[in-house]
């Protein structure tokens, strides 16, 4: 456990990159949610994205700094460094999901002229985080079988295809089942639906990603 924490805290010290930048776009939006109100609300779900994004910018540092060939002369195994990027990840998108959630409280608050929806507010931070949870889970095996250069292109034919299928399946369900699509849609905006599918689909990558890098040659 102890080398799981300290791969975790190898991709923190690498955020020292991006803090600045960070801060920079969250106070700028801050700023402009002042102005116009419907701003606050899309911080819920900017900043989780932006987070969760970051964490899989970790993979742009190791593949130029050959990190897991080092790593690996240590006691340690593949297993631990695959557990550690899918921890550091989760966390990250998560610690951005809580900002999110604080900021657009806080924001709609000293917004004399809106009233203050936290229900909206949670499933909305509940949606981004599923649903970035859900990329992520794309991604990342994605990173581990073709790097981080060629996995880019990759990736975004596969979440366009992965899309595609899934509107796909949502239309079968739709036309064989007497529903509409906003009915459909609102069953699956139960938190416990989407939070366990988020997870289903999480632990399912997590295995993939550690089968491909386990037969990885480094």
């Amino acid at each position: 456990m102890n080398i799981v924490k300290g791969l975790i805290i190898k991709d923190l010290l690498n955020l020292k990159n991006y803090m600045k930048s960070i801060l920079c776009i969250i106070v700028f939006y801050i700023l402009l949610s002042f102005i116009n109100n419907d701003l606050g609300s899309f911080l819920t779900v900017f900043i989780p994205i932006c987070f969760g994004m970051i964490g899989i910018s970790s993979f742009n540092y190791d593949n130029l700094s050959k990190s897991d060939e080092y790593i690996l002369t240590f006691p340690t195994t593949r297993k631990n460094i695959v557990k550690s990027r899918y921890l550091y990840i989760i966390v990250l998108t998560l610690v951005g999901t809580i900002l999110g959630f604080v900021l657009s409280i806080i924001i709609q608050n000293m917004m004399q002229s809106t009233s203050t929806n936290i229900g909206e507010i949670l499933a909305l931070s509940i949606g981004a985080f599923s649903g970035m949870t859900i990329v992520q889970a794309v991604q990342i095996p994605i990173m581990y079988k073709f790097g981080a250069e060629k996995g880019r292109i990759i990736q975004m034919i596969t979440i366009v295809a992965v899309m595609l299928i899934a509107s796909g399946i949502i239309a079968l369900i739709v036309k064989i089942f007497p529903i509409s699509i906003e009915s459909f849609f609102f069953i699956l905006q139960g938190y416990e639906i989407t939070i366990a599918t988020a997870i289903i689909i999480y632990l399912i990558s997590y295995k993939v990603s550690l089968k491909i890098f386990s037969k990885k040659e480094i």
